[in-house]
């Protein structure tokens, strides 16, 4: 059924939507309010700024699992 999705012309195959699964503008609005947060943590009015001040780094796979939470209480 994949296959028939790209051949050229009408397809014959039937696409099954989870209904559980967000949409298209759902999932758009959720990136542009990230990159909106992302913004004004980096104190940045335009993408260009944001280019400028963007500084990124490299963190390990031991770093992350040290940033996780416990799985219980103390």
């Amino acid at each position: 059924a994949r296959k028939a999705l790209f051949e050229e012309g009408i397809s014959s195959s039937r696409m099954r939507l989870d209904p559980e699964r967000p949409g298209v503008e759902d999932l758009i609005d959720h990136i542009c309010s990230g990159v909106r947060s992302t913004c004004t943590y980096a104190d940045a009015r335009t993408l260009a700024e944001l280019h400028d001040k963007a500084v990124l780094g490299v963190q390990s796979a031991a770093g992350f699992a040290e940033g996780r939470p416990l799985p219980t209480g103390w």
